[in-house]
Parts: C-alpha cells; sequence; structure tokens
C-alpha cells in the first residue's frame, strides 16, 4: 500500500486527478504523478483570479476520494469538478466557486459525493444552451447517484451571469432530458440555494426528465429552491 500524507495542490499548476482504491489514494498534477496522499488540500495562490484547471475524482472498487478544497475559483470550459461515475467526500473550507461553460459545475451521474465542512460553494453555468445541471449530471444522462449536502456547508446554484440563454437543467439533480433517479439528501445545519434559470427544478430533474429518485431534508437544514420559468421548486 501507499504511504499516505497530506499536502497542499495549488490549482495554478494544473488540472488535478485525485485517484482512490484497494491500495490508497493518490494525486497527480502536471509532472508529478500518482503521489501517495490521504487528505490533500487543494487551492489557490491567489482566488481572486479564476483559473481554467479542474478536478477529476476516480475510484475503484469501494474506495472513496477524500479532498479538502480551500478557497478556489474555478472557471472551465468543461466540468469544473467530475466526479462522475465515482465516489467522493469533499470538505468545503473558506469561500468556493466553481464554473463551466460546457458542462456541470460539479458533475455527478451515477457515482456519489458528499459535501460536507464548514465553508461555501457556488456552482454556476453559463454559455448558450448549456442545459446541464449545475450540481449533478449531464444532458440526456440520468443522475442515478447520490448527492449529500451536510456538516456546516453553505451551498449556492446561481443564475445571475447574463451570458446564460436557456438553462433547462436543474440547480442540482439531473441535466434536461435526463431522469433523476438517484437520491439528493441535504441535512446537518447546512445551508443550501439551489436555482434553475428556465424549466429545470431547483431541486430534483432537469426539463423533460423524470423525478423518480428521492429528494431527503432534514436536520437543521435551511433550503430555498426555485425554477426560473416552469420547472418545480423542489421535484
Amino acid at each position: 500500500s501507499v504511504t499516505a500524507f497530506a499536502a497542499e495542490w495549488y490549482l495554478e499548476d494544473g488540472d488535478i486527478t485525485v485517484s482512490a482504491g484497494d491500495n490508497g489514494q493518490t494525486v497527480s498534477q502536471g509532472s508529478n504523478t500518482d503521489v501517495a496522499d490521504d487528505a490533500p488540500v487543494i487551492k489557490q495562490r491567489d482566488s481572486a483570479a479564476a483559473t481554467g484547471s479542474t478536478i477529476t475524482m476516480k475510484t475503484s472498487g469501494d474506495a472513496t476520494a477524500n479532498v479538502t478544497i480551500k478557497d478556489i475559483n474555478i472557471s472551465s470550459t468543461g466540468d469544473a469538478i467530475d466526479v462522475g461515475s465515482s465516489s467522493a467526500n469533499i470538505t468545503l473550507e473558506g469561500d468556493n466557486k466553481i464554473f463551466s461553460e460546457t458542462g456541470s459545475a460539479l458533475h455527478v451521474s451515477d457515482g456519489d459525493v458528499t459535501i460536507t465542512g464548514s465553508g461555501s460553494l457556488e456552482a454556476e453555468i453559463g454559455g448558450y444552451e448549456n442545459n446541464n445541471a449545475k450540481i449533478g449530471s449531464h444532458e440526456d444522462e440520468d443522475m442515478s447517484g447520490k448527492i449529500h449536502i451536510t456538516g456546516s456547508a453553505t451551498v449556492t446554484t446561481k443564475d445571475d451571469r447574463e451570458d446564460v440563454f436557456r438553462d433547462d437543467g436543474a440547480g442540482i439533480g439531473s441535466g434536461e432530458d435526463g431522469n433523476m433517479s438517484g437520491s439528493i439528501t441535504i441535512d446537518g445545519n447546512t445551508k443550501v440555494n439551489a436555482f434553475s434559470q428556465e424549466n429545470g427544478a431547483g431541486i430534483g430533474s432537469g426539463e423533460s426528465g423524470n423525478m423518480s429518485g428521492s429528494i431527503t431534508i432534514s436536520g437543521n437544514a435551511q433550503v430555498t429552491a426555485g425554477s426560473g420559468w416552469d420547472g418545480a421548486g423542489i421535484g
């Protein structure tokens, strides 16, 4: 097995991939490949300036990738953070902003992601007809996995960019024409503000997607959810 340690990784140095499997967890960035690190902290030297570097989680078997993001500011063309079919625990520290021009801010399809910690996360998408979920699946892709927001995290999916046209994915859930058959759980002391600009649900399915999964809100969670046009607030 690999020898573990915790290190700080800076997005200004390039894309970061966190991989977890039976032999432990590693981090790769540029020429630094498969560096053993069970508790990486991903940050920026200057979070006032957006970076195009992205974060990818890859897991195998029953492993879960663990990462802390602290005061990051990603503005990417594809997914800013990609969990996809993997399993990941993301701990928030400080104020974090993730934006995607053509993908999801945080992509989850049939994977399992837990967002926790005491920091904040703003997830935003833009561009022309970007119908992916801000947190969840892409357009024409089911969100059959699990999204869990807990701890004291504050999570917001924003819709105030002037360059956004046709945003029919959910704030949290599935993209347009994608079914929300998985589960979304919001608990602890979290604050969640989730919105879709047009016809997607704030929390649930995108436009023309079936909502057959579960949405659970419990504990001391405070949730505000809405749709700009014809989507449900929740559902």
